[in-house]
């Protein structure tokens, strides 16, 4: 096993401040591209690995070859690609026809099944959308409208579009030239062709496709990303993906910019001054990826071959780019020659690249980890679920990433997790993988699930209850509460009864009255309705000193040895409590209605009246005006 890192390979750093076996915080989960560089789970990774056609292979589709591939795929290959070549990814092919056709969801739940079978294993998974003679299509120069609808039937029929270790290939091969001089020569296309696509073209005569208006690769990116796709885009060059010289970066209208650049470097022999002008210059800004390369029989002693351990190097330690052997299960003198996959080189009875490809590319990445085993999740509170599981014995091995209900939630440098802030009475599902300082991924561990105890601590007493008067409300606060789990509210009583919950710690209450004592109390609750003591009392009096309005529209009508008095109503902030009845000047009468008869008067003698209103505080309106009369 190497144990140097390569070029543009860094180890993971340890959070500051975390000790073993605590968490770290989590990384972005699956792949992402920033920059010129890919992550994994906010990893600096290098995607590599072998091409599977196996997937090509369907009852709507098969050839000798996709037969073959599909009858080889399996875990034994899986894990051999990875213990024997340290591969961290596989590139499926799929067929454009077939899913584009009336058997593309069944076609497509064929494709997740057994994508998932590498996905599981740990490997980062490239869906290679085909439409080529294995993919029983055509081979049409440019993605068309056929290309949109295969994606979305395999978007809508799958969760793929779900799985961040998932990338999209959308188009293998573009057979454009490598130039941005537009031509209205429908037999040929260009970088404009590829881009925004909009113009018909024509096959040759030694060409089998029908005429068509492509699609341009910036429309087929903003379909995707319609469809709500927000997987890493994988987009081929010019030239059956030989050459990026030129390329128009395409904008991405995701959240975020996730889009790469891929080349077939298969046959290019003119050394690095080429490949830094075909594809290396873009590896200084973009994320670029090799997403098929080999030699075959016919370059055995060619150029093709001798100079390969030069391309691979320069792929590995000078543009640090990611490649994909093709191919993992084809055994047909191309990357690997027989089913126990052992690399053979020209000269053998199989010959193809595959010794060249693993010792001078392969061999300088580790090995994926093996998966944890024996994961463990025990409760230690009701909200803490502890979690423990064996090492890695593998010495490259730089951490561990820690799922929770399959989303990655932390990650940890030793066989040890405690995951706090949980609900109580809860169950989870825990799942663990190791990753190395390369930045390859082991298969997820076999899950474990632990349930919360119920949470039974009530809340804190609040403290600090105030309240204060302001016109006709009062205005309460309070210091929070603690709780194990999180208060959820609080419940604000007066007088004893509940007036109102919230979720704050103030409240106002605008249902004071004037000339009245209140006493409010406080008390917290949590989500599993676990209740803390009540504050002590907090009285507020709010005594009223507005007097009512003076009593209007005095009357008076004089009757035998008497007098009757009438009035309008006076108001009050509160209410009126009654009326004062002054006759020459003294209170004669209270009364709380709006009349009063004087009685026992002397016939002919003259009485003056005015009525003063009064609250229940004692306050006093003004005198109503005067009224005079003679008793008859």
């Amino acid at each position: 096993m190497v144990t140097v890192l390569a070029p543009g390979v860094f180890a993971a750093p340890a959070a500051a401040g975390v000790t073993t076996g605590q968490a770290e915080q989590a990384a972005t989960q699956g792949v992402t591209v920033a920059g010129n560089q890919f992550y994994l789970n906010g990893r600096p990774f290098v995607p590599h690995g072998l091409n599977s056609i196996s997937q090509l292979n369907s009852p709507w589709c098969t050839t000798n070859l996709t037969a073959a591939a599909a009858a080889n795929y399996g875990d034994s290959e899986i894990e051999a690609a990875k213990d024997t070549w340290h591969a961290n990814t596989v590139r499926f092919q799929v067929s454009q026809p077939v899913l584009a056709g009336p058997n593309g969801p069944a076609y497509a739940q064929q494709i997740q099944t057994n994508v998932e079978e590498a996905l599981n294993a740990g490997l980062v998974a490239i869906i290679s959308m085909q439409d080529e003679s294995l993919a029983c299509g055509p081979a049409e120069p440019l993605p068309s409208q056929e290309t949109e609808t295969a994606w979305a039937t395999l978007v809508t029929n799958t969760t793929l579009q779900d799985d961040p270790y998932v990338m999209f290939e959308l188009f293998n091969e573009p057979q454009n030239l490598a130039t941005n001089t537009p031509t209205t020569d429908p037999q040929q296309s260009t970088w404009v062709d590829w881009e925004d696509g909009g113009r018909e073209l024509a096959p040759t005569s030694s060409q089998t496709w029908t005429a068509y208006t492509p699609v341009g690769h910036q429309d087929l990116v903003n379909y995707l990303r319609s469809l709500g796709v927000g997987n890493v885009l994988i987009v081929d060059g010019a030239h059956n993906a030989g050459q990026l010289q030129g390329v128009p970066i395409l904008t991405d209208p995701g959240s975020s910019y996730q889009i790469a650049y891929a080349i077939h470097p298969f046959y290019y022999t003119d050394g690095q001054a080429g490949w830094d002008n075909r594809w290396g210059y873009l590896t200084t800004s973009q994320a670029v990826i090799a997403t098929a390369w080999n030699y075959g029989a016919s370059d055995c002693g060619k150029a093709a071959e001798t100079m390969a351990p030069a391309l691979l190097s320069y792929m590995r330690n000078t543009v640090n780019v990611g490649m994909i052997g093709h191919a993992l299960d084809v055994f047909n003198g191309l990357l690997m020659a027989d089913p126990s996959l052992t690399p053979t080189q020209c000269g053998t009875s199989s010959p193809g690249g595959g010794q060249d490809f693993l010792s001078a590319y392969m061999d300088s990445f580790y090995a994926p980890p093996q998966t944890p085993a024996n994961l463990a999740a025990n409760p230690s509170s009701a909200t803490e679920i502890d979690l423990t599981w064996d090492p890695v014995s593998d010495p490259a091995v730089a951490g561990y990433d820690i799922y929770r209900n399959g989303a990655l939630i932390g990650t940890s440098t030793d066989a040890s997790f405690s995951d706090a802030s949980l609900s109580p009475n809860t169950n989870y599902s825990y799942t663990v993988d190791a990753y190395d300082s390369q930045g390859n991924i082991s298969g997820r561990s076999v899950a474990a699930s632990a349930t919360t105890p119920p949470d039974t601590t009530p809340p804190t007493v609040p403290t600090g209850l105030t309240a204060t008067l302001a016109g006709s409300q009062a205005d309460l606060s309070w210091h929070p509460s603690g709780d194990n789990v999180g208060v959820t509210g609080y419940d604000v009583y007066r007088n004893g009864a509940k007036i109102a919950s919230t979720t704050g710690t103030a409240y106002a209450d605008s249902g004071v009255s004037q000339g009245k004592t209140y006493r409010y109390r406080v008390d917290a609750y949590d989500a599993a309705g676990n209740f803390s003591a009540k504050t002590a009392p907090q009285s507020l009096s709010d005594p009223d000193t507005t007097p009512p309005s003076a009593p209007t529209n005095l009357t008076l009508r004089p009757g035998s040895k008497r007098i009757a008095l009438t009035w309008t109503a006076s108001t009050d902030n509160v209410r009126v409590a009654g009326y004062y009845i002054y006759r020459n000047g003294k209170v004669i009468a209270t009364v709380t209605a709006t009349r009063y008869t004087d009685t026992g008067l002397v016939s002919g003698k003259t009485y003056k009246y005015h009525v003063v209103a009064h609250d229940a505080e004692g306050n006093r309106s003004v005198a109503s005006a005067t009224v005079s009369g003679k008793a008859k």
